[in-house]
């Protein structure tokens, strides 16, 4: 079974496991490139490749390799669903929609010798027979986290997402008993950060505070808690009392897709709803509770032009956010905004590559593409320069007053020592500006509050990943 590159192992792929049933003898083994490389010459009877269209022409390589060797490929995930004219003849056996039904009965058939070519689910799955994905092939240590699912499918419309495309926009919840037996499964793997993989964390209040309550009271009772991550609507900013109780659940970042500052640009898109109320206020609650609002901008909208950049720049210096990720607008297939740019003759390509940092598929209508690609990465740069780094991320350890007490004698766990050695040597090691951003946010943070001394220590190993990235000549073709 191959999965798509990622920062946490594929959780389809471990569903996939979990979904067989007892009266089916499958023995798995589970490759991830991320991990090691790739043995083409493993033993197996059967290929599963699943990934999103990101991966696609990894997925096609795959699919052709190993069908080149004899072995049958089952190909399913988002790319063989939303893209399935473009796999059509890939595999030997096609899988579309989620696979809670289809995954158990192809096993069945298969095993019996009577396969189908492909299996199609129409109707979106109760979240009741998804079962949690089974880790016994990974390595949590591997990982920065571990992903759970709560929940399917967004009530928002949002003209670029192509997430209701295969999830819908019926908000489907699992129990709040099945996630956490997911997140302790999680952490008896090894876990020690869960990252909750659904589109929107909080599509239903209820259910929300309900499942907050829950890892509370499970969290506290751990020797070794974990710390959590969810995406999230800017709504959450509003729900002070939600707000307090993401802190004692040990929530330690919240992504935000706040897209823009230009009402004219989320009108575009159907996200008005961003700016219902003051943005920089609700960003300012989250983190008076400790919580990083991890930022997601977007440029390239129609009504973007070349004050855009200095105004998201200014927006995000003023939000005291330290991390925040800027992508190139994209229109994903069968979207209301591809069918929309389609029909003007907006679209630079056939087949969308599924690359929202590093590319465009859109043609930018107040911009040329070469002024968006430019501003885009020298805001990027901006954003991570040391100085300006340093400036939100005091501004941020300043502006927390919401210190939870639940988990104040909590051991630490030795596992991340050599993570720590490595990001210490790396400050330590690369130079003056590198030097004091490091002694000196690390200094503010335990004079403020010890507790933020940890948070501190992530917010700096994310800094170096996009400082890597930033740092280096613009990656995208003109």
């Amino acid at each position: 079974m191959f999965g798509a590159k990622t920062l946490m192992p594929n959780a389809a792929l471990a569903t996939l496991m979990a979904l067989t049933p007892p009266d089916v003898a499958v023995e798995y083994s589970l490759s991830d490139e991320n991990i090691g490389p790739l043995d083409w010459d493993r033993p197996a009877d059967l290929v599963a490749v699943t990934g999103a269209t990101l991966h696609a022409d990894r997925i096609e390589s795959l699919c052709r390799g190993f069908r080149e060797r004899g072995l049958p490929v089952a190909l399913g995930g988002t790319y063989a669903t939303i893209e399935a004219d473009r796999c059509r003849g890939l595999a030997d056996f096609h899988f579309t929609g989620e696979a809670e039904h289809t995954w158990p009965r192809f096993l069945r058939e298969w095993c019996a010798g009577k396969p189908q070519a492909v299996y199609e689910q129409r109707e979106h799955v109760e979240l009741s027979y998804s079962p949690a994905p089974d880790w016994s092939l990974i390595d949590a240590a591997d990982y920065l986290s571990l992903n759970v699912q709560t929940s399917r499918g967004c009530p928002n419309r949002c003209d670029f997402c192509d997430a209701i495309q295969y999830a819908g926009r019926r908000y489907r919840t699992k129990s709040v008993a099945q996630v956490l037996a997911e997140v302790a499964r999680a952490h008896s793997a090894g876990a020690r950060s869960v990252f909750f993989s659904d589109d929107n964390f909080f599509g239903n209040r209820r259910f929300t505070e309900a499942l907050l309550d829950a890892l509370i009271e499970w969290n506290i009772q751990q020797t070794r808690p974990l710390s959590f991550a969810a995406q999230i609507t800017v709504r959450i900013g509003d729900d002070v009392e939600l707000l307090r109780r993401f802190a004692d659940a040990r929530f330690s970042t919240l992504f935000l897709g706040v897209e823009t500052v230009r009402r004219a640009s989320l009108a575009e898109v159907h996200k008005e709803h961003n700016l219902e109320r003051p943005l920089l206020e609700r960003i300012e609650r989250i983190s008076r509770h400790g919580i990083v609002p991890f930022l997601g901008l977007i440029v390239g909208f129609d009504h973007d032009d070349d004050d855009s950049f200095a105004e998201l720049l200014d927006f995000v210096e003023r939000s005291a956010s330290p991390i925040a990720g800027i992508s190139l607008l994209n229109a994903p297939p069968h979207t209301p905004l591809h069918d929309r740019l389609a029909a003007a003759g907006r679209l630079r390509e056939q087949n969308f590559r599924g690359e929202w940092q590093l590319d465009t598929n859109v043609v930018p209508l107040k911009l040329d593409r070469r002024a968006l690609l430019d501003g885009y990465w020298t805001l990027f740069q901006r954003i991570y320069q040391p100085d300006l780094f340093e400036r939100r991320l005091r501004d941020w350890i300043s502006g927390v007053d919401y210190f939870t007490e639940r988990y104040v004698n909590k051991k630490f766990d030795p596992n991340q020592l050599l993570s720590l050695h490595r990001m210490v040597r790396y400050y330590l090691m690369g130079g003056p500006a590198l030097r004091r951003l490091f002694i000196r946010s690390l200094c503010h943070a335990r004079r403020t509050h010890p507790s933020l001394i940890r948070r501190v220590f992530t917010l700096l190993s994310q800094y170096r990943h996009f400082r890597d990235f930033v740092n280096r000549p613009l990656p995208i073709k003109p």
